[in-house]
């Protein structure tokens, strides 16, 4: 019976890889009650959902190279590699990919330097991506424990803006050559977050990543993680995206009490 359903596992893996990324990924547009405006999203979810189920949930920011209005762009850098390292890993789970329009960005204005600080409100890109997860948690459709977010580049700063934020709501964060105001970091000393860049990057300076790492050492976060990719530049979301230890870390990551025996054997 064992054996059997190896060979099941294996076919069905061998059917999903068959799918291009963007056949994985429905079309959908997003109305903000509030504004009345809509956004272009791509949404993957489980192809057969259990009835009650909530998924975990992960939102994906996109670099400045992709936005655009085609909703399609978006869906050819670093998606592919998480969604592949996803396929690898035994549980089904939701990705969430908005994409961004050319002027109105993630961010309203990206963290190069140790002086930013976060603006007040949002960007009206973020403040609707916010809305589209709350939506999703509301409707009982992702898990409210376990909804993660990751970005690279211009999605890197974006992410950093959104748990700082909305930190109570991100279980952890992957942000890939990104930065963010290292004078807000105190919500963030309990999230698990696990920092990528590369030493010679041309587009967006280490040192974003570096101060932000250090600023959360100092208000007493032990569950950050940093990798640097000595002598690697822009482009290392593939390297990230295509580990399987950093997705099963990811995966790992719960809102949730954790039981007491976990903690103790793991």
């Amino acid at each position: 019976m064992k054996g059997w359903l190896l060979v099941l596992f294996a076919l069905t893996l061998k059917a999903c890889a068959q799918f291009t990324v963007e056949e994985r990924f429905h079309s959908c547009v997003f109305t903000n009650a509030p504004t009345g405006e809509t956004f272009a999203y791509r949404l993957s979810a489980p192809q057969f959902p259990r009835p009650g189920v909530r998924y975990p949930l992960i939102l994906f920011l996109h670099g400045s190279g992709e936005c655009g209005t085609d909703n399609r762009r978006h869906l050819k850098v670093g998606l592919p590699a998480l969604l592949s390292t996803l396929l690898r890993q035994p549980e089904p789970v939701m990705i969430l990919a908005p994409q961004c329009q050319t002027g109105n960005w993630w961010v309203k204005r990206l963290a190069r330097g140790e002086d930013y600080a976060m603006p007040p409100q949002p960007a009206p890109s973020m403040e609707v991506v916010l809305a589209m997860v709350d939506h999703l948690v509301d409707a009982c459709q992702a898990d409210p424990d376990r909804v993660y977010i990751t970005g690279l580049s211009l999605g890197g700063f974006g992410t950093w803006d959104a748990i700082q934020r909305r930190p109570e709501r991100f279980a952890a964060a992957i942000p890939v050559c990104g930065g963010g105001d290292i004078r807000r970091v105190r919500e963030l000393r309990r999230m698990p977050i696990w920092v990528f860049h590369g030493t010679a990057d041309q587009n967006v300076d280490v040192a974003c990543s570096r101060r932000m790492v250090q600023a959360l050492k100092q208000v007493g976060n032990r569950a950050v993680r940093y990798t640097e990719f000595e002598g690697a530049g822009h482009a290392v979301w593939d390297r990230a995206y295509g580990n399987d230890e950093v997705i099963q870390w990811l995966m790992r990551q719960t809102r949730a009490p954790v039981p007491w025996w976990r903690r103790l054997f793991g």
